[in-house]
């Protein structure tokens, strides 16, 4: 069976929405908040795809609004306040962080792994990583939020995405399996 993270997460969530959506190939209109999130995603991608001169605040700021959608939002104060949210979010981003300072090894880095045995039959999970980046220590997986609240270090230590992330990372890069702390 081939089966994504987020297809794999809907199963462990709701089976039964698992099955609509995945078996049975319901449609279902994407919610706001993922409509926000789908944005965000491609404002990271465009601030962070390789070029000679990287994307400025105001140009980050400038392709968020064009593609922005007013017509999802219930009303016009909810609609300004998801924008508002989604301009602080980019403003926060540029202020912590030069996208000239990383060194980016992949971006939307599509992967496909192999996960069970002869035993019990095996699986193919694929998925995309948002980015990949190499460090003074190694490399760093980073996948972007856009919940209001940051997860604690033991949901990130437990969190079965990243655990499919690394395992990824770590079939595409079998030596680093030798620098990860125990």
């Amino acid at each position: 069976m081939r089966i994504s993270y987020s297809a794999l997460d809907t199963y462990q969530t709701c089976p039964l929405k698992y099955k609509y959506r995945e078996i049975d190939r319901i449609k279902e209109l994407k919610s706001k908040e993922a409509v926000f999130g789908t944005l965000l995603h491609s404002v990271m991608h465009y601030i962070h795809s390789p070029a000679l001169v990287l994307p400025t605040l105001e140009e980050a700021l400038n392709f968020f609004s064009q593609n922005w959608n007013a017509d999802i939002w219930a009303s016009e104060l909810e609609e300004r306040s998801a924008f508002s949210q989604g301009v602080k979010i980019i403003q926060d981003y540029y202020a912590k962080n030069d996208p000239a300072d990383f060194t980016i090894v992949d971006l939307e880095s599509r992967f496909s792994i192999e996960i069970g045995d002869e035993k019990s039959g095996t699986h193919i999970i694929a998925g995309i990583i948002d980015r990949i980046d190499k460090t003074a220590d190694g490399y760093e997986i980073i996948d972007y939020k856009t919940a209001k609240k940051m997860p604690s270090q033991e949901t990130v230590n437990t969190n079965l995405q990243l655990s499919i992330y690394l395992k990824a990372f770590l079939d595409r890069y079998p030596k680093e399996r030798e620098n990860l702390d125990s």
